[in-house]
């Protein structure tokens, strides 16, 4: 434990969590994840280190928040404490404490002057499954995706009133596996604070070029990918 010249207690170890976020968790706004993290941590006795000021709050950093309803396979946020323990130390104590539907994969510790990881996030990988309205063969789909990333623009209206927005640059790629009548589509999106593309924007582009119902299909986010390709896991 460390103080600084402002009196603020300083965080020694940072510890990036990697963890499933389903079930009745799919259904927790993010405020609330974040409240659940600082719980956890609290009763699996973690020594958090706390931001200074009227109201201290626990250092963590989330990569990106997780839309209400949608799975997630592998997110990530980095805690940050005022002693290093043992990593195999942090995983038995949360896997403890999490609440259903949050599920501690792994811990790595990563040096406390990594950037924060929603800085350095790029992209987003997502699986998309849904059935398909008619008979089409794998080649076929894989034609008419082909068509629909040539396109020069994708425009889409994310709100009433608003102007079109092209999100063709924030598509980076869209793959297809067919079994049995259903689809699952693999996205991998632009992410960040600027030209961000949702899955939902995607698939209702689709209704285009496919016989497919956006409303049915279910979406889980199961990559995070930094801007030099490496999933932030990695980074």
């Amino acid at each position: 434990m460390r103080l600084n010249r402002g009196w603020e207690l300083e965080a020694v170890a940072r510890y990036r969590v990697a963890y499933r976020q389903d079930g009745p968790a799919r259904w927790v706004g993010h405020l609330d994840i974040m409240r659940a993290f600082a719980r956890a941590a609290r009763r699996a006795r973690l020594p958090l280190a706390y931001s200074r000021g009227f109201n201290p709050r626990p250092r963590m950093s989330f990569a990106a928040p997780l839309p209400v309803g949608m799975q997630g396979g592998q997110e990530y946020v980095d805690l940050e404490l005022e002693e290093a323990l043992p990593v195999e130390e942090v995983v038995h104590r949360l896997r403890e404490t999490m609440p259903p539907g949050l599920q501690v994969l792994r811990v790595r510790r990563v040096p406390s002057d990594s950037p924060a990881l929603m800085g350095i996030l790029d992209r987003v990988r997502y699986v998309c499954r849904g059935s398909l309205g008619s008979h089409l063969t794998l080649a076929e789909i894989e034609e008419r995706l082909a068509s629909f990333l040539a396109k020069g623009e994708i425009l889409v209206v994310r709100r009433t009133g608003e102007k079109p927005r092209d999100i063709r640059p924030g598509i980076k790629s869209i793959t297809a596996r067919v079994d049995n009548g259903t689809i699952s589509l693999v996205m991998e999106l632009k992410a960040g604070s600027h030209g961000n593309v949702r899955p939902e924007e995607v698939l209702h582009a689709l209704c285009e070029i496919m016989p497919i119902d956006p409303a049915s299909f279910t979406i889980a986010r199961t990559a995070l990918i930094a801007k030099d390709g490496k999933l932030l896991w990695d980074c």
